[in-house]
């Protein structure tokens, strides 16, 4: 248990390190540019956007074409041009305080491992965990273009990665005392309170006509904690197996609540913050200074999450489009300009994604977003489409929940609601994210395009469901939720429930199993975990950085412990290692060449020889290997570098063929 008090005390100081580092270079960039119509650098939140909307393409930028290093001195010299702002900046109220601690600990109890003795159980989250902590140990270690941490490989990591840059700085400013998992979840937690300024200022700028209160504030973070109505779903199948769903998203293409976005994949949040923030950005001061910050912003929300760059770019050109026909020539020209300068900002990125991604085939399709109760009854074709299309309704309501009826009511009862740029563009996001996540999707390993470029959409509907709220009630008010139109405090509870459960069952899935559906790990190895923990923490001071470490990459599940405790490279992770842009050819073969090494009766010769065929200098062997059973070959006759009762970390140099 103390291991994982530590792990909370890691998260709790990445969060901590993260505010000036976060606030200060927000405040300066807020200061000169003079955002007065964001009540300049003097809000605690406002900073807060201006650091999210240009960090990540800022500091992405001087670490690929400098070096890290120099990217963590820009930043630390943002901080301290801003740190004369720190005496002007208001002091947040301790109610939000006590709900920023609140959020800490919620996302220490989701988030770090719990230990028990020899036994280390590891929440449903390290599903994703384990690629941005290996992400972000690939640009600590080796700085960008982004190394494959998933295939040892000459071409960069064709992915994404602006988010782990910033990730990237508590972990080297600290020399990795702050680790890469504690950093991700820091920055998530930033990224909440990111989110929830950004709606508060949506408001501001959407709704003129109503006032910004405290209870505004309190109103937006109860809808943010809001699930949608997948817990029904979830009820009957689970019923019908006779097993507990643990991801409750997966039974139909996903919307995700607030609350999971945030765990799950921080980063795709955080280019839905930088691209709305630079529109909001031209639209209240269409200057060349905003439209130099809003293209670095735009160029941070693509380098964040191709998939939700591609929703706001849609969305700007249908503002753009509005902005030309009605004749709102300058603000057209300052959006076209940043869009510009964000795509010339974008070209080192592009070209490491196009260098990376060995397969060619188009990544994106066209589809009619499924109805997956249909599938039971109706095979796919026309037909099939035909009535997922009917039924977009449906699948709607249960995906979005209480946001879907509350958007319907709100432009049923403000049909002249765009009154506003602001109100425009959270009017142009939600049809632009609304059109891509219903008909597209990404041809790679999941539909991210589905289930990421609606994140605009979700936050057009949270502020319109509390506008509708607001405007019934005249304040938000649980207790009265039931008196709600359309049925939505019903629909609020039932989205309160789906979240906790969610939240429990990330931890209680382990005790469970293996009566589980829809789980990312259905058979779970505490001691294995705990072991391969210790391993890889071991290696992280004994073994060399540039070393290769392979596990076995046989298991058709995700394996975690690599990245998740280690900061060495692999030959290959396992079947999802395309997902950086190797081939699936190439991970496949060398998987069929690895993999019998820990599965098979191999000879210490032809150990050796295909461990150095594929550069590996350490095999990490664990007791579920076919090959640690066999105590006369190999796995014992060569002396470990570490060794458990469940691990036996080997050098490659050491195995030698019998003679």
């Amino acid at each position: 248990m103390a291991s994982t008090l530590v792990e909370f005390a890691g998260l709790l100081a990445a969060t901590i390190l993260l505010a000036p580092l976060l606030l200060l270079p927000g405040a300066a960039i807020a200061a000169w540019l003079g955002a007065k119509e964001f009540g300049g650098s003097s809000h605690w939140g406002i900073p807060l956007l201006f650091s999210f909307a240009v960090l990540p393409a800022l500091l992405s930028l001087i670490a690929r074409l400098v070096s890290l290093d120099a990217a963590l001195a820009a930043l630390l010299a943002l901080a301290l041009l801003g740190a004369p702002t720190l005496t002007k900046i208001d002091r947040p109220p301790l109610s939000l305080v006590g709900a920023l601690l609140a959020c800490l600990l919620v996302a220490g109890a989701e988030l770090v491992d719990f230990r028990f003795g020899a036994t280390l159980y590891q929440p449903t989250l390290a599903l994703d965990m384990v690629k941005h902590a290996a992400t972000v140990n690939s640009i600590v270690s080796w700085g960008l273009p982004l190394t494959n941490p998933f295939v040892t490989r000459a071409e960069p990591g064709g992915y994404y990665y602006f988010f782990y840059t910033v990730a990237a700085m508590p972990v080297r400013l600290t020399m990795g005392v702050v680790d890469a998992r504690a950093a991700v979840g820091a920055l998530a937690i930033w990224d909440g309170a990111a989110l929830l300024t950004l709606a508060v200022l949506l408001w501001q700028k959407s709704m003129p006509e109503l006032p910004v209160s405290r209870n505004i504030v309190w109103a937006l973070v109860a809808l943010l904690l809001c699930g949608n109505l997948d817990i029904i779903a979830n009820v009957v199948v689970g019923v019908m197996a006779k097993a507990w769903p643990v991801q409750i998203e997966w039974w139909n293409q996903q919307v995700s609540p607030w609350v999971f976005s945030l765990l799950w994949v921080p980063h795709h949040l955080l280019a839905l913050i930088a691209g709305i923030f630079g529109l909001i950005l031209i639209s209240e001061r269409p200057g060349p200074g905003p439209a130099i910050v809003a293209a670095i912003a735009f160029a941070s929300c693509v380098g964040a999450s191709v998939w939700v760059g591609l929703a706001i770019a849609l969305a700007a050109l249908f503002w753009l489009a509005s902005l030309i026909m009605r004749r709102q020539y300058r603000m057209a020209l300052a959006l076209a300009a940043a869009g510009c300068l964000a795509a010339v900002l974008l070209i080192p990125q592009i070209y490491d994604i196009l260098q990376g991604r060995a397969d060619k085939e188009v990544p994106i399709a066209f589809y009619i977003r499924p109805f997956p109760a249909l599938n039971v009854w109706v095979p796919p074709g026309l037909t099939a489409n035909m009535l997922h299309l009917i039924l977009l309704p449906v699948n709607y309501l249960f995906e979005f929940g209480i946001f879907l009826v509350g958007a319907i009511l709100f432009w049923r009862h403000h049909r002249s609601a765009a009154g506003t740029e602001a109100a425009r563009i959270l009017m142009f996001s939600a049809a632009s994210g609304l059109l891509l996540a219903t008909f597209t999707r990404s041809t790679l390993i999941y539909n991210d395009l589905g289930w990421r470029a609606v994140l605009p959409t979700q936050l057009a509907f949270l502020i319109w469901t509390c506008a509708v709220i607001l405007t019934y009630s005249g304040k938000f008010r649980i207790a009265e939720c039931f008196k709600w139109p359309g049925a939505m405090g019903a629909l609020l509870l039932i989205g309160y429930a789906g979240i906790a459960y969610q939240l429990v069952i990330v931890r209680a899935y382990p005790v469970l199993a293996p009566n589980l559906i829809f789980a990312p790990r259905p058979i779970v190895h505490p001691e294995l975990d705990d072991a391969l923990a210790s391993a890889y923490s071991w290696a992280n001071t004994h073994v060399p950085r540039d070393a290769v470490l392979q596990h076995n990459p046989a298991s058709d599940q995700r394996v975690f412990g690599f990245g998740l405790y280690g900061r060495n490279r692999v030959a290959v992770a396992d079947r999802d290692a395309t997902l950086y842009g190797a081939s699936r050819a190439e991970v496949d073969a060398r998987r069929a060449a690895l993999a019998p090494i820990f599965t098979t009766p191999l000879s210490a010769g032809d150990v050796r020889a295909r461990a150095l065929t594929h550069g590996i200098d350490v095999l990490v062997v664990s007791s579920t290997d076919p090959a640690w059973s066999d105590r006369h070959e190999w796995v014992w006759s060569t002396p470990a570098l570490f060794a458990s009762p469940h691990v036996r970390l080997i050098a490659t140099r050491d195995i030698a063929p019998k003679s």
